[in-house]
């Protein structure tokens, strides 16, 4: 009998453990990404403008983390850095905790929040080389698809959790990320210890692979996929708030119904479109974006926003595992780290634009949703259309996600 995931995958003690503490870790930074923001619109009456500029600062932080944390991988070593991080963001929530406990300035949400997404950019980094380092070609969207399912489960807890919190107290928000990232390092203290290419001492802090042509072209377009899937991430929580004026326990259930679909439906989504390579998928994916953006310029209906959520999600299914995987499918051994950050140093060029483009559309287009999302989706199907356009340009013998499909049940090629 065939597994839906390799055994192998399955089986590893270090791709489990980054599993769960990624369920750890969204369970907490998921209420605050998707709520701080309406703490501050409906608190702290903060304009959309300035939130959009909050985002960007925290791109803008993300950008050295980006251009020196790879190579601080590569030269330190994977679990050290792993180990570093979970104390250094505990203490940033509990500064974010003090500031909206005790009425603080704006400047004690503020930093910690610009703070906990750069730092939180080097963690996601130096998991990818991790499972990288801990897997093979075949088992890698596997291991990815589940990392991600665990980072979902969390999602799925986190907004749900939080929606309900707030109607007590705003300041519980920071208290479960705090509480979460203590128990990631335990997990990442106990079981992450693996026979790791020894540390490059000698390695330069901003090498960047400037060379590899087919390395750039990627991760351009992987960053721009990021950039016009943005508005999930950043204005659909608002939208819902302020425009649609959906309560926020609706609107933390429907941050839950992505996570729950994600978990259920990832493996089958990969088993529907194995045979599509990386790049590929990536296309597929953003049409279905388009298309599940559209509707939120349409309708209102909870039921409608419900299943909208749902299609969206298996939009999300097809994007995310290629996108991480490609990067370790074409980065050398030795410079994974490298490559990981230089990935992320693009994307994070891209990705303070994201935030201060779409609040200001939200601005504008405050009173014609379907204006809103209908350029936004216009955007999605561009890009779509471009990937395959340019494949002479990146291509590296795109392989299909096949391990599902093709393996043995020991998660062996068959």
């Amino acid at each position: 009998m065939k597994l839906p995931i390799s055994r192998n995958v399955i089986q590893n003690k270090i791709v489990t453990t980054i599993s769960i503490a990624e369920l750890l870790r969204l369970m907490g930074r998921s209420g605050v990404w998707v709520f701080i923001p309406i703490y501050l619109l409906k608190v702290r009456t903060i304009p959309y403008i300035d939130i959009g500029i909050l985002f960007v600062l925290s791109g803008i932080a993300a950008i050295p983390v980006s251009i020196f944390g790879g190579n601080l991988i590569d030269k330190v070593g994977r679990r050290k850095i792993a180990l570093l991080l979970p104390p250094m963001l505990s203490i940033i929530f509990f500064v974010m905790f003090l500031g909206i406990n005790f009425h603080l300035s704006n400047y004690y949400v503020y930093i910690p929040f610009i703070l906990f997404a750069a730092v939180a950019t080097l963690q996601s980094v130096a998991d990818m080389v991790i499972v990288t380092d801990c897997t093979n070609d075949i088992e890698r969207i596997d291991a990815f698809s589940l990392t991600r399912i665990g980072a979902n489960i969390g999602f799925s807890l986190g907004p749900a959790l939080s929606g309900f919190v707030i109607s007590y107290n705003y300041a519980i928000l920071p208290l479960i990320p705090l509480l979460s990232e203590s128990l990631g390092f335990y997990l990442f203290y106990r079981y992450i210890n693996y026979n790791e290419a020894p540390p490059q001492a000698e390695k330069s802090l901003i090498s960047f692979p400037r060379g590899d042509g087919r390395f750039l072209i990627i991760s351009v377009l992987l960053s721009l996929a990021f950039f016009v899937t943005g508005p999930w991430a950043y204005i659909l929580n608002q939208f819902l708030s302020g425009i649609d004026s959906i309560p926020n326990y609706i609107i933390g259930l429907l941050f839950a119904t992505n996570g729950v679909v994600v978990v259920t439906l990832q493996l089958p989504v990969n088993r529907l479109f194995y045979r599509m390579g990386d790049m590929t998928r990536v296309a597929a994916g953003l049409l279905i974006y388009a298309a599940t953006f559209a509707v939120f310029g349409i309708t209102k209906n909870i039921a409608f926003l419900f299943i909208d959520v749902v299609f969206l999600t298996v939009g999300e299914n097809v994007i995310s595992p290629p996108m991480t995987s490609v990067i370790g499918r074409i980065a050398p051994e030795g410079r994974r780290g490298e490559y990981y950050g230089g990935f992320s140093l693009l994307s994070n060029f891209l990705s303070p634009l994201s935030p201060i483009a779409y609040e200001a559309m939200l601005a504008y287009f405050y009173r014609s949703p379907i204006l809103l999302w209908g350029a936004i989706g216009i955007i999605c199907v561009a890009l779509a259309v471009v990937i395959p356009l340019t494949k002479r340009s990146w291509n590296y013998q795109e392989t299909a996600t096949f391990s599902r499909i093709d393996q043995a049940p020991g998660g062996k090629a068959g």
